[in-house]
């Protein structure tokens, strides 16, 4: 299969997202940002080390997907193929 012949839905082909699920990405969007607030304590007070490079990019990540499903109801563009089709 071919990359460049994949086609991403779009918010009108699939179906938004329900109360439940978008209440749990609400939460998982709660607790990253304690993690992430965590995070910046820990690195003005710690050395630095290589895991707050990876922390930080797996709070990003957990922000950018949770906010977007909490706040949208859509999951990011990238990855709309798991909702279900209209």
């Amino acid at each position: 299969m071919c990359i460049d012949n994949m086609k991403y839905p779009t918010e009108l082909d699939v179906i938004k997202l329900g109360l439940f699920v978008r209440c749990l990405a609400c939460f998982i969007f709660i607790c990253s940002l304690i993690a992430g607030i965590g995070l910046t304590f820990a690195l003005f007070t710690e050395q630095f080390e290589f895991g707050f490079i990876l922390g930080f990019t797996v709070v990003g990540f957990m922000l950018h997907i949770s906010g977007s499903v909490t706040f949208k109801g859509y999951a990011p563009k990238y990855l709309l193929f798991a909702h279900a089709p209209k």
